[in-house]
């Protein structure tokens, strides 16, 4: 597959240099950018990934285990659970991840191990129709991504230009990814691809399913993986959120900017061998639909959205009692709220894991029903915490110093004006800055719109959870009194 080397588990340097071993194009503001280490609105981000890296070694125990192909020590988060304690462990270790950003990073390389985990487990699915071959491919890949603690990110969705069109029409065609051409050993692609959240931070990209195609469409029914180094392949930043200022000012925007990116491929040559999906418009559904994908995401996905909510829970318990607020009935109400939302997140997450199941693959599989009720709410309730933060903190977001006025001449009135219920100045104004940060900030509005789409809107997953939900319970409740 690819002249990588089998690392293992990488240190935080291991992933900072490699980094550096591609001409990557990365473009921001109109700068192209080789090196995220080489733009100060990139590189704390990239350092707060190698942190990750650095993490699973200080908790080895809980987040590595041996490699079935090499006996290294790998990240958890690439296991195929074969028990309920393989979903139990891998929880664990999503927890930890996202503990270190308090949730605030959504696209930390754990979310694609388990993409590429729940693919490779499911391979029989991507065989189908006679791709054996693209199967293959992937499962290999899933042992790269895995060998290599490879960080990758994904863009599965096409620019939005005219939605009253199908994809493959908006533009005459060519906007879309598609592909335009094939030698003996590459397939060649063409188009743009959104959104690419962590893009600077990746050593590989990958494609595969994010919507709807056509049966006619089968030449943008494409699923792959690329270096970023790849020529042709292109990356458009938007603005970076990323302060330039003191981590006592930005405690989240100073360390937690994971960047979004479109992708541009421009005539890409991609290796056939790096292809899993090429031309199927059937299998390009049913490789979302079949593999057991959503109740393996979920799984992540809501881990960190648990970690999310407590921090919130945090903040805003944090403030009530800072300033002495707390006492207030309606103060307590906003912090219950907050709480019930952590809580029926973490009781979704052990009532799936309690309701899992081998399935037909031989792959344990989350209980996804309490996850679908979550793919709806979770958009909803992640940006209403931001609301009652607001609600909780009031004024006091308004009345923060910066370093540099701590610093300053005025210390010694800033110290008796901006006490805190406890008479602590300093951890009062910390305290805001941090959920000023968490709410209000560039990066805080970037996180509020991020989490309203990021597992797809609610309304449209309110309405797929009443599609595919088992009624048979609730329609046997009312047919009994519909009859003498």
């Amino acid at each position: 597959m690819a002249t990588i080397p089998a690392t293992g588990a990488r240190t935080g340097e291991q992933f900072l240099d490699g980094l550096r071993g591609d001409a990557r194009e990365i473009w921001m503001n109109g700068e192209r950018i080789t090196h995220p280490l080489e733009h100060p609105g990139l590189e704390a981000a990239a350092r707060s990934v190698a942190r990750a890296f650095d993490l699973q070694h200080e908790h080895a125990d809980e987040m590595l285990y041996p490699s079935e192909k090499t006996g290294q020590p790998v990240n958890v988060s690439h296991t195929i659970p074969r028990s309920r304690e393989d979903l139990e462990r891998r929880r664990r270790s999503f927890e930890l991840t996202a503990a270190m950003s308090g949730g605030m990073m959504g696209r930390t390389p754990d979310y694609l191990n388990v993409t590429f985990a729940c693919f490779a487990g499911a391979s029989s699915v991507w065989a189908r129709r006679g791709n054996e071959q693209g199967a293959a491919n992937l499962v290999a890949y899933h042992e790269l991504m895995r060998d290599c603690d490879l960080s990758t990110t994904h863009s599965i969705m096409n620019p939005q230009v005219d939605r009253t069109k199908p994809e493959a029409e908006q533009a005459m065609g060519q906007v879309a990814l598609h592909k335009v051409g094939e030698t003996e050993n590459f397939i060649t692609v063409r188009g743009a691809r959104m959104l690419a959240t962590l893009g600077p931070f990746a050593d590989d990209l990958n494609v595969y399913p994010g919507s709807d195609i056509r049966p006619q469409d089968g030449r943008y029914a494409l699923a792959f993986a690329v270096p970023m180094g790849t020529p042709g392949l292109k990356l458009i930043c938007r603005d970076t959120y990323a302060r330039q200022r003191p981590a006592f000012d930005y405690p989240l925007s100073s360390r937690f900017d994971e960047m979004d990116c479109v992708v541009i491929f421009d005539d890409v040559d991609v290796p056939k061998e790096r292809v899993f999906l090429d031309g199927d418009t059937v299998g390009y559904s049913e490789v979302i639909s079949d593999t057991g994908w959503r109740g393996h995401i979920t799984h992540q996905a809501f881990t960190r959205a648990y970690v999310k909510l407590s921090f919130a829970l945090g903040l805003g318990h944090t403030i009530a009692n800072m300033t002495g607020v707390v006492r207030f009935d309606h103060i307590q109400e906003k912090l219950g709220q907050i709480w019930n939302m952590a809580e029926l997140t973490r009781s979704a997450l052990v009532s799936a894991e309690a309701g899992a199941r081998l399935d037909e693959h031989g792959v344990f599989y989350p209980d996804d029903r309490p996850m679908l009720a979550l793919r709806g709410e979770m958009p909803k309730w992640l940006p209403r915490c931001h609301e009652l933060l607001q609600l909780i903190g009031g004024g006091g977001f308004m009345c923060t110093p910066s370093e540099a006025d701590m610093q300053g001449p005025l210390r010694e009135l800033i110290d008796t004006y901006y006490q805190a219920a406890g008479g602590d100045a300093e951890r009062r104004i910390r305290l805001f800055r941090l959920a000023w940060d968490y709410v209000g900030s560039e990066l805080g509005s970037r996180s509020e719109l991020y989490e309203r789409f990021y597992l797809s809107d609610s309304w449209r997953m309110t309405a797929v959870a009443y599609q595919i939900a088992d009624k048979s319970f609730p329609e046997s409740l009312v047919e009994q009194f519909l009859h003498d």
